[in-house]
C-alpha cells in the first residue's frame, strides 16, 4: 500500500523571533482513490487532495488558544489555463486547542475540472501559504509557505476509441453491408 510522503519544501516562520515558538510545515499531494496515490501527474477529471500539516512547538504554544490558522493553495498554469486559490481555516479551540494537540492538518480537495489540461497536458505551479490571526482577530505571528510544487494535468483517459469524423472515413466504411 502506497501512502503520500510529505515533502519538506516548506518554510515556517514565527514573528517576533524572540519568542520560544517554532515548528514545521509540509504538504502531500494525492489523487482520489483508496488509498490516495501520491502524484506528480493527474487526469483533469480527478480530484487532487492536498494535505498540509503544521506542527508548532515551544514554551508559548499553549498560549495560542483561539488563534486562527489559515492555509491557502494557489495555482497557476504554465501557458493558458485557469488561476485560483482555495483556503481552509482552523480555529485553535476544542479538539484543535494547543492544550490538546500541537499538530494540525488542512485538507484541501481540488475538484475535477479545476485544471484545464489543454490538448496535450499542462503543468501547474502550486503554492501554499500559511497565515494566522490572533484571538483579537489581528494579524497573527505564525506564517509559512511552500512554493516548489508542480503537477502535470493531462486530458482524461478513456478506453473507448473515438469514431472517425465523417470526412475522415475510408471508402470501405461507406460500402453497403454484405447481404
Amino acid at each position: 500500500m502506497t501512502t503520500p510522503t510529505p515533502d519538506k519544501k516548506c518554510t515556517l516562520e514565527v514573528r517576533p523571533e524572540i519568542w520560544d515558538l517554532h515548528g514545521s510545515m509540509y504538504a502531500t499531494f494525492a489523487v482520489e482513490g483508496s488509498p490516495p496515490m501520491p502524484t506528480g501527474f493527474m487526469n483533469s477529471n480527478q480530484t487532487l487532495q492536498v494535505v498540509v500539516t503544521v506542527e508548532l512547538e515551544g514554551n508559548i504554544v499553549n498560549y495560542l488558544c483561539e488563534t486562527k490558522l489559515c492555509v491557502c493553495l494557489a495555482f497557476e498554469a504554465c501557458g493558458c489555463g485557469p488561476v485560483g486559490d482555495l483556503c481552509k481555516w482552523i480555529c485553535l479551540t476544542g479538539n484543535d486547542s494547543p492544550c490538546k494537540t500541537h499538530r494540525w492538518q488542512f485538507v484541501i480537495d481540488v475538484p475535477p475540472g479545476t485544471f484545464n489540461p489543454g490538448e496535450c497536458g499542462r503543468e501547474y505551479k502550486l503554492c501554499i501559504t500559511l497565515g494566522s490571526r490572533d484571538c483579537c482577530d489581528k494579524v497573527g505571528f505564525v506564517y509559512g509557505s511552500c512554493d516548489a510544487y508542480k503537477i502535470t494535468v493531462v486530458p482524461p483517459q478513456t478506453d473507448i476509441a473515438p469514431l472517425p469524423a465523417a470526412d475522415q472515413q475510408t471508402p470501405a466504411d461507406d460500402a453497403p453491408a454484405p447481404a
